[in-house]
């Protein structure tokens, strides 16, 4: 058995009073996990940046 946990989101909800600590889609961003709904951008209003091509295939790696 596997005691991983799941990180959650750690924004936090002024008016309620308690962080959102969702668990669907987080990722690690530099104030912390966020949701979808708690990201950098989303907090602006502002949409997600698509995800790109990645490293330029005619690149051979980091130097």
């Amino acid at each position: 058995m596997s005691d991983t946990q799941r990180p959650e989101c750690s924004h936090w909800i002024g008016d309620e009073g308690r962080h959102c600590k969702e668990v669907d889609g987080v990722r690690q961003f530099i104030p912390g996990h966020r949701c979808p709904a708690h990201t950098p951008r989303a907090l602006q209003g502002l949409p997600e940046i698509p995800p790109g091509p990645g490293w330029p295939a005619h690149r051979q790696g980091a130097k």
